[in-house]
């Protein structure tokens, strides 16, 4: 049976006074959720890609909105986030109108969505800091089908983790998963709109570092990439047959 978790990294409405006040990835790292953003059906069910029964058939992802989802975001950058997949990809987002399965974007506290296709209503939370461009193309590709980059199973090989860096309770959140719980569709990807910062779930996020390229190298925030890698790019494409 699915679950929700609902708390956030911070309350909002009575911290930051305007809607739209630029918060970078920390809507992004709930700390009760898996990667900071992700609703688990299961808390065994951690598949890096989903299987063919959680893929959108044929592309086509049907939507709501919730009323008060212009409290957060601006309805012009949701409608170019949804272009964005469409110009890039074979995915088509498109206004529900009675399919079962669809997904429901709502102002809850904080970032977060199931991934794939789940059946029924699903929730996509795009609250208080979420109203970004890139955070919400982030959260859409959950939706589509995919896991953190982060969390790939040879992330190893390209990452590496500050373990004493990252804040009390939030270990959890830099999991890697298992050689059969993910299909790499392709190479791991720097710039990969799924992949977090350097600072994600940091103890100090001005001055230490959770993790970096094997080289060193910083890692950009989500919000900053502002668009679908090549590779994102290949891999929808893989995983839809398109």
């Amino acid at each position: 049976m699915a679950f929700l978790v609902g708390f956030s990294l911070f309350c909002v409405g009575s911290v930051f006074a305007h809607p739209f006040t630029h918060l970078g990835d920390l809507p992004l790292e709930n700390p009760d959720l898996f990667g900071g953003d992700i609703l688990l059906q299961d808390p065994e069910d951690r598949n890096a890609v989903v299987s063919k029964f959680q893929v959108w058939p044929g592309g086509i992802v049907p939507y709501e909105e919730d009323p008060g989802l212009n409290k957060t975001v601006m309805r012009f950058i949701l409608e170019r986030a949804f272009n964005h997949y469409l110009k890039h990809t074979c995915i088509k987002f498109v206004p529900r109108t009675n399919e079962h399965d669809y997904i429901r974007i709502f102002p809850g506290q904080g970032c977060y969505s199931y991934v794939g296709r789940v059946g029924g209503q699903q929730p996509v939370s795009l609250g208080l800091g979420c109203g970004w461009e890139a955070t919400i193309i982030h959260e859409l590709g959950h939706a589509v089908g995919f896991y953190h980059e982060q969390n790939r199973s040879d992330r190893d090989d390209y990452l590496t983790i500050y373990w004493e860096n990252i804040k009390e309770g939030a270990e959890d959140q830099f999991m890697k998963l298992k050689p059969n719980q993910n299909q790499l569709l392709t190479p791991f990807d720097y710039e990969s709109i799924m992949l977090y910062g350097s600072m994600s779930f940091s103890k100090d996020r001005k001055k230490l570092r959770t993790m970096e390229g094997k080289n060193g190298e910083y890692l950009r925030d989500v919000f900053s990439k502002g668009k679908l890698s090549p590779s994102d790019i290949q891999r929808i494409k893989k995983l839809y047959k398109c």
